[in-house]
């Protein structure tokens, strides 16, 4: 059976097996809460003490772990005509589809044209979304190189391998051991300064690599303020996205 928790205001899909076992149990699926309870004759019976601690088990681990439930999130829907608005970026949304295999999008005047595949059997929204990822990756990889060549020059000086801009959820931003820094695309969905920060944090690995005293000390001799960047990026992990 399938029923919805309120979470904060945040509506998590839920499922509810149950099954020949004596305790209750949470599992976080890939799209929906799994609640496994006893199993009694009738189905039904006193199950709302089990959402009910289900609700509050819930409660307790986002106080410990804020974005654990980001992913029950709805996804955006994009329709023709739709502003796409990435930070203080915007684009108008022309989607229109023809008799092909497979999606393209081009970019001119601050007008990004879609062309989907006009054929049954995919997702549509998925389809959209990795395009306007594709684009958004090719777009903004010279101004986040720009940043970080701009800070290195100004306070660090290191030599620096690749400068990347992917797609990435576990984090914002990595530094490898061969001095190649990372980039999450969904960075350009935070305001500049919070962008700033990250190629700041990511180039102050080229000197410490892990999160040691040292480290931090080079972070907020540039930006005293980086906790609130931090905090920003936290708050907003599950709405910074395509």
């Amino acid at each position: 059976m399938n029923y919805h928790i309120d979470i904060d205001g945040q509506k998590i899909p839920l499922r509810i097996i149950e099954e020949r076992r004596r305790s209750t149990r949470v599992a976080l699926g890939s799209t929906h809460v799994i609640l496994r309870i006893p199993k009694v004759p009738f189905f039904g019976a006193n199950i709302q003490k089990h959402v009910d601690w289900a609700k509050n088990w819930l409660q307790q681990l986002k106080a410990v772990k804020p974005h654990v439930l980001d992913k029950y999130l709805p996804k955006k829907a994009y329709r023709n005509g739709d502003l796409f608005i990435i930070g203080k970026h915007q684009f108008y949304l022309n989607i229109q589809h023809a008799a092909r295999k497979s999606g393209s999008i081009q970019y001119k005047d601050d007008h990004l044209y879609l062309v989907i595949p006009d054929m049954p059997g995919y997702d549509e929204q998925k389809l959209i979304r990795s395009l306007l990822i594709k684009f958004a990756q090719n777009h903004f990889l010279p101004i986040i190189i720009d940043r970080v060549n701009y800070y290195n020059r100004r306070y660090f000086k290191k030599p620096i391998q690749q400068v990347r801009l992917k797609y990435n959820k576990s984090n914002w931003g990595s530094c490898s051991t061969n001095k190649a820094l990372n980039f999450s695309v969904r960075l350009f969905f935070a305001p500049d300064d919070v962008i700033d920060y990250v190629v700041i944090h990511e180039l102050a690995h080229l000197i410490e690599m892990n999160h040691g005293d040292r480290f931090w000390k080079i972070v907020s001799d540039i930006m005293p303020d980086y906790k609130e960047k931090e905090h920003i990026l936290k708050v907003n992990n599950g709405i910074y996205d395509f």
